[in-house]
């Protein structure tokens, strides 16, 4: 059994995503008042929006993101569960290690472009309303 303590790079983005996640909530929390009350929420190709949400509906991503951490750091915790085959079974504890990186670095990529686009959806509302 490999031992779950994680490397230096998991702990550096587990916490960059972290500190991300909690600047998408603090950054929405003193905005509020000031977003419209209708905030884009699809985008065709062209980046023309083709739908609109409730103002309410700007924390959709960064509460999937919070979820998505959530559920991945489960995941990460039982690294025997994984089945990503990078590593022949004659070597367990590398399969194990680097199947919980990679594991590690999906959730914080994850979070990560959640929370830069919804960045960008706020930072977007503002040059639309001046």
């Amino acid at each position: 059994m490999v031992t779950n303590k994680k490397t230096a790079i998991e702990r550096s983005l587990d916490l960059a995503s972290m500190i991300l996640l909690i600047i998408i909530f603090v950054y929405i929390w003193f905005k509020w008042s000031a977003l419209p009350d209708s905030i884009p929420m699809k985008f065709d190709s062209s980046g023309l929006v083709s739908q609109w949400g409730d103002k309410k509906s700007i924390l959709g991503l960064p509460l999937i993101g919070l979820a998505a951490y959530g559920v991945f750091s489960l995941v990460e915790k039982f690294p025997d569960n994984i089945n990503l085959r990078i590593y022949k079974r004659e070597n367990k504890e590398k399969e194990l290690k680097y199947n919980r990186t990679i594991v590690n670095a999906i959730k914080n990529a994850i979070v990560i472009v959640l929370v830069l686009a919804n960045w960008q959806i706020i930072e977007g509302l503002y040059k639309i309303n001046g």
